[in-house]
């Protein structure tokens, strides 16, 4: 069987270019570039690789972005005031929190803080809240990225799909939202017996467990599809949960990693930014 590997940047240059027009349509409507401040909590090596990826694409989009860089603070001082106080000073039209959270930083009442009509990732509570009785107005980034792909390939609800996370950003956002569309899914996670029994039954896997080619073709069924939202390093470069060697030539579809849903995600952060921000320019929504 040939085995159709997915063209992330193709795929997400699509999306940019939508977003581009729409980022156009604001300026001239508003006068300015939209605003996106970008909250770094850790300062970590992978997140400010992560950050500048978003700078460098903000740029080319035309969107104006404000990097800030979240820390402990002294006895008076409370972070979480910080941000608040940031989001009042640079008025943004959308924000995003790079993970993961360091201890020290409440991610409930982040969630709180952050209004919904600039939650681009769909973390605040009301977000998640409408996302789960079907009513979703934003879903976070990376699950509505993998819907995507999903519908690219044509909507056949008689697939069975299972989803190998139970986080809030993939695994639980992306199971409700193929629910709506009447999809039948099992969500999986590390204390799931028999794993290789329902990924073997399944159509469709979704897996983002950051495990090194975790998955090899024992694991699938013939023309299975391969969704691989995991990225680990591995001998100094960076691959998926998928063994691409092994499941090549068995599956009839796969994400490579890097260059399939990442790419994917960060357009739709953007494309979610842009649709909320003329949404409010609008009067469309009902927050």
């Amino acid at each position: 069987m040939k085995t159709t590997v997915f063209d992330g940047k193709s795929f997400s240059g699509a999306i940019d270019r939508e977003t581009a027009a729409i980022v156009q349509r604001f300026i001239s409507i508003k006068g300015k570039k939209p605003k996106l401040l970008i909250v770094d909590p850790t300062q970590s090596e992978e997140t400010k690789i992560y950050g500048r990826s978003k700078i460098k694409k903000a740029d080319k989009l035309g969107i104006e972005t404000f990097p800030l860089f979240l820390n402990p603070t002294g006895q008076n001082e409370n972070p979480m005031e910080i941000l608040e106080n940031i989001i009042t000073e640079v008025n943004p039209d959308g924000i995003i929190v790079e993970r993961p959270y360091p201890f020290w930083l409440d991610s409930l009442y982040l969630e709180q803080i952050i209004p919904e009509y600039l939650d681009i990732e769909g973390i605040s509570i009301k977000s998640q809240g409408k996302n789960m009785i079907g009513y979703p107005y934003l879903i976070p980034a990376t699950a509505e990225a993998v819907m995507l792909i999903m519908l690219s390939l044509g909507e056949d609800h008689h697939r069975n799909v299972c989803i190998i996370n139970r986080s809030t950003i993939v695994g639980r956002p992306l199971a409700m939202a193929l629910l709506s569309k009447d999809y039948t899914v099992t969500v999986c996670h590390s204390k799931t017996r028999n794993l290789k029994e329902i990924t073997r039954s399944s159509d469709i896997i979704v897996s983002a467990i950051g495990k090194a080619n975790y998955f090899d073709a024992s694991f699938i069924s013939e023309g299975a599809v391969l969704i691989d939202v995991g990225t680990t390093e591995s001998n100094g470069k960076i691959v998926g949960d998928f063994d691409m060697e092994s499941v090549s030539g068995k599956a009839s579809f796969i994400t490579p990693v890097p260059g399939g849903v990442g790419p994917v995600t960060t357009s739709v952060l953007f494309s979610n930014m842009m649709k909320a921000a003329m949404d409010r320019i609008e009067e469309r929504l009902n927050f």
